[in-house]
């Protein structure tokens, strides 16, 4: 072949070899790596790989660093929604009928009072009615008596569609008046369905009002009476205190009957301290400011009542939510300020019977 005006020629050699010689190819290097030390045929391949396999790295790198990064903040939401449900569930709220402006009320009243919210005591459509002896109301019948009882102004009317109680027709027809001024105009009804409290049949209609920005509640408890009458419980809706939270806060009044949500808790101290003696539960109400603990011996009756209370709750509440009832509370020599002894349950939820429910 000519190149270049040059004439490349190749010179072979011709090896001789003897019988029984191996085949040759002439003068050549060693094969690589052939008789040379391990170590540094992986040396060589390493720094071979690493030129060719550089990229492919970085991105595994940054894969890895990014997966890792994304995993970090997964488990730091968890962490942090854990810890609010484990808060939430300590302090149990039920929202919705703000009665002032401190923010310290942990157990104001449920602003469905039964619905799908955590309010406890609630009253389900899905329990089954009590039978009686009397037909319930429908939920539109039910709804007219509420909104018809609300209207009334005149106390000759009240006991149509009013279980006063220790109230007379006065006070409750002064009472509608003004709620309209305490709670602001009513925005709503809802039909709560029955429930059996107290050995009585109930049938609940939310009464929602609202002043200003803030909505508030109150639940309108209906029972017959012997004749087979429904009428509203006044003591229930009104949530009537005897005496007043402020007497009994106080410390002016040594025993006072209470309408209360409550919940087991776990605050001991003071002549309350021993916890294998007394039973703690935490006492709320949209009315009151802060809450309240109330305490009765491990072995009580009226230890025993609110334990069955708790155990007879709707299955929905039986996530430590609120459940109302009827105490009665004395304060106790060298308690604290909102330390309470219970000494009686009078009733399960807000209605009360003609026998005290812990007996």
């Amino acid at each position: 072949m000519k190149q270049d005006g040059f004439q490349r020629t190749v010179k072979l050699q011709r090896i001789e070899r003897e019988i029984g010689d191996a085949p040759s190819i002439g003068h050549v290097d060693r094969v690589f790596g052939k008789e040379r030390p391990k170590g540094m045929l992986r040396k060589r391949r390493r720094g071979a790989s690493k030129h060719g396999n550089g990229d492919t790295k970085k991105q595994k790198l940054v894969i890895m660093t990014w997966s890792l990064v994304f995993a970090a903040v997964v488990v730091g939401i968890v962490i942090v929604l854990m810890a609010l449900r484990l808060h939430s569930s300590s302090r149990e709220k039920i929202a919705g009928m703000p009665t002032s402006e401190s923010p310290g009320n942990d157990l104001q009243e449920d602003s469905r009072l039964g619905g799908t919210g955590s309010g406890k005591g609630e009253i389900s459509e899905d329990d089954k009615r009590v039978v009686s002896r009397f037909p319930s109301p429908s939920k539109d019948v039910a709804l007219s008596l509420v909104k018809r009882a609300m209207l009334i102004r005149d106390p000759s009317q009240v006991e149509e569609s009013f279980r006063v109680g220790s109230a007379t027709p006065a006070e409750v027809a002064g009472f509608l008046k003004d709620m309209a001024v305490t709670d602001g105009p009513i925005k709503g009804y809802d039909w709560r369905s029955s429930m059996d409290a107290n050995g009585l049949l109930l049938d609940g209609v939310l009464v929602t009002t609202k002043i200003g920005d803030k909505q508030r509640n109150r639940l309108a408890l209906l029972t017959p009476d012997d004749k087979g009458t429904w009428r509203v419980d006044f003591e229930a809706f009104a949530r009537t205190v005897t005496p007043s939270w402020n007497e009994i806060l106080s410390g002016g009044a040594g025993k006072g009957i209470v309408r209360i949500l409550f919940v087991k808790d776990n605050y001991y101290n003071g002549p309350f301290g021993d916890e294998s003696q007394w039973t703690c539960f935490r006492l709320g109400s949209p009315d009151l400011n802060d809450d309240i603990l109330g305490y009765c011996p491990t072995h009580s009756p009226q230890a025993a009542a609110l334990e069955l209370i708790l155990a007879n709750a709707p299955s929905r509440s039986k996530r430590k939510s609120p459940v109302r009832a009827v105490l009665e509370i004395q304060r106790t020599k060298g308690a604290e300020a909102r330390q309470f002894e219970i000494t009686r349950v009078l009733a399960e939820d807000w209605v009360r019977s003609a026998d005290p429910f812990d007996q």
